[in-house]
């Protein structure tokens, strides 16, 4: 059985791909209205921790299917992620689908002008 400390420990690390390294500090800001447009199984984004990730490559070879990911294409998956004990390969491999991140006006996890979110701790960096 997985333990929330488990999880969360899983989540506080969210390192370089050895492929694609991704400029956090430099990531395009793409807001909810786009992720919308891409909603179906050949352009599938999702957002997570209020970072938005482009998983169409990844869709076949998710472990829990391609139906799990497509229920949330176009919209924020952060809490079916994060309640589904992902491991720690899993959030590794986020970086390698990293497309961009939210304005601060419309993040919930990562809210930079309040220095407030829903989780303060266990956030990928």
């Amino acid at each position: 059985m997985i333990s929330l400390n488990n999880i969360l420990e899983a989540l506080r690390v969210l390192p370089t791909s050895p492929k694609d390294p991704v400029d956090i500090a430099e990531l395009p800001e793409i807001n909810l209205q786009e992720v919308a447009n891409h909603d179906h199984i050949h352009d599938c984004w999702i957002v997570l921790y209020d970072r938005v990730y482009d998983v169409t490559k990844f869709l076949y070879s998710h472990p829990g299917g391609e139906d799990v990911i497509l229920d949330h294409a176009g919209r924020d998956a952060t809490l079916a992620f994060h309640g589904t004990g992902h491991s720690k390969a899993a959030t590794h491999m986020l970086r390698d689908y990293l497309v961009g991140e939210l304005p601060i006006s419309q993040r919930i996890f990562r809210n930079q002008i309040t220095g407030s979110g829903v989780l303060l701790s266990g956030i990928p960096d």
